[in-house]
């Protein structure tokens, strides 16, 4: 049975903070579309949340590095969507190959803007009609690195500059259309998988939150505004929203 809320979009979704808003949107009666590279974790996460809460839950296997064929596999899922769209949060993103600049291997630099600008700005082109049409919420998840200088993490950095300055004129350009919502939330340290890569581990985890300098934000930390922004009132719109540690010495 179809959930209640309609469907909410997710990438990055087989773990850290795309698995972690699933949960929470899921108890809310969205069903779901996850998408991510891991399969074997989104069809779990997909099977425990439909089990739980009684929503429908797609598991979509999908790596958004290959940007030629982003949008045409894009629309094949939401044919198959099982409600209207009526959420994205996009929080898929990629954090090996940093360095020095000088030292640096230009590869990463192009696997890291295909994944972490060019993927969200194709997926965004093409769920923008579906959105608008339900009044939907379309949450970008940044990063403080788009904020700051960040040595050692220049490419890293520059893709979340980058998506900020999109997901900023993206909402001026759809402010007077009135059709779906847009936010940008760009979240400081957190305590993911992601984290463990973004600060060069092969094989990624979790750590405890003993292991770090300042106690980091956990996943559900930013799945948590993610509900927030996508909780205010019709009539308001959070265009963009920080989260960071209060303790982070950075």
């Amino acid at each position: 049975m179809p959930g209640t809320a309609g469907t909410a979009l997710i990438t990055g979704a087989s773990s850290g903070i795309g698995a972690a808003t699933a949960r929470r949107l899921a108890a809310r009666g969205y069903d779901l579309i996850l998408i991510a590279r891991r399969e074997e974790r989104l069809k779990a996460l997909a099977g425990e949340l439909s089990a739980e809460h009684g929503v429908a839950g797609l598991a979509v296997p999908l790596d958004l590095e290959q940007t030629d064929e982003l949008s045409d596999a894009l629309t094949d899922v939401l044919a198959t969507a099982p409600s209207p769209l009526a959420a994205a949060v996009l929080a898929a993103g990629h954090g090996r190959g940093h360095g020095p600049v000088r030292e640096a291997d230009a590869g990463p630099w192009e696997s890291q803007l295909r994944v972490n600008l060019l993927a969200p700005m194709l997926l965004v082109r093409r769920l923008l009609p579906e959105l608008d049409a339900t009044g939907g919420d379309l949450v970008v998840i940044g990063s403080l690195f788009g904020t700051r200088p960040s040595p050692g993490y220049a490419a890293y950095a520059a893709t979340k500059y980058g998506l900020a300055g999109f997901v900023r004129s993206l909402a001026e350009e759809e402010r007077p259309s009135g059709g779906c919502r847009i936010c940008l939330i760009s979240p400081g340290a957190t305590n993911t998988e992601f984290a463990s890569v973004l600060a060069g581990a092969r094989d990624p985890r979790v750590h405890d939150v003993t292991d770090w300098p300042y106690h980091p934000l956990l996943a559900e930390d930013v799945a948590a505004g993610v509900e927030w922004v996508m909780d205010r009132p019709a009539h308001a719109r959070v265009t963009e929203l920080t989260v960071d540690p209060i303790d982070a010495r950075y």
